[in-house]
């Protein structure tokens, strides 16, 4: 009874071993030649949301963009715009204000309060993700208005980039001159107490 036993224990560990010798050759052995064609024909494409993480906290904003930037950017790009085509390098330290990540703001400074003047340089990096789609040159020729401020306010100064009914460059001759008084104001109280 005991060689029986000897016997099962012995045959059981032989055929362990030539098993693990046969899977460890097929795992080195070289991958067999998928046939044209094959090859993608289980390919998937995931398409969730790009801006899905973003709208976790900015609730609003996926709706506001595609309101300011829906169509035109469509057919400029050839798809929806999200958020990373203008805040691009975008890390989870981002909500401590990292300070890579462009923000837009509606003014430099609010009205009746000492204007404040950015450093070109900073004016150029926050206008930098606008100028991408919307050429200067363009710009330029459309209004005289981006002539005479390009150098000194952000695109953020006059347009509310993140919109919600009207285009970033659809506001009314009124709302234009809302703009325009709200900074140019304080030139013309200057003058007056001059």
């Amino acid at each position: 009874m005991g060689n029986i036993k000897l016997a099962i224990v012995i045959m059981l560990k032989s055929l362990l071993a030539f098993c693990l010798y046969g899977y460890s050759i097929h795992a080195v052995a070289e991958p067999a030649v998928t046939p044209v064609g094959e090859s993608t024909r289980h390919e998937v494409e995931l398409i969730r949301d790009k801006d899905y993480k973003c709208v976790q906290c900015h609730k609003d904003s996926k709706e506001t963009v595609l309101g300011s930037h829906g169509e035109s950017a469509h057919a400029l790009l050839g798809r929806e715009v999200n958020c990373t085509d203008c805040h691009s390098s975008i890390s989870p330290d981002h909500r401590e204000g990292a300070p890579e990540v462009v923000k837009y703001r509606a003014a430099q400074s609010q009205p009746g309060t000492e204007k404040v003047f950015l450093d070109p340089s900073l004016i150029l990096d926050a206008n930098s993700q606008c100028i991408d789609c919307h050429k200067p040159d363009d710009l330029r020729e459309a209004s005289w208005t981006h002539d005479v401020h390009a150098q000194n306010l952000t695109c953020s100064n006059c347009h509310d980039v993140h919109a919600t009914e009207a285009k970033v460059l659809g506001l009314d001759k009124k709302q234009t001159i809302k703009l325009c008084v709200d900074c140019h104001s304080d030139f013309n109280q200057k003058k007056e107490e001059e």
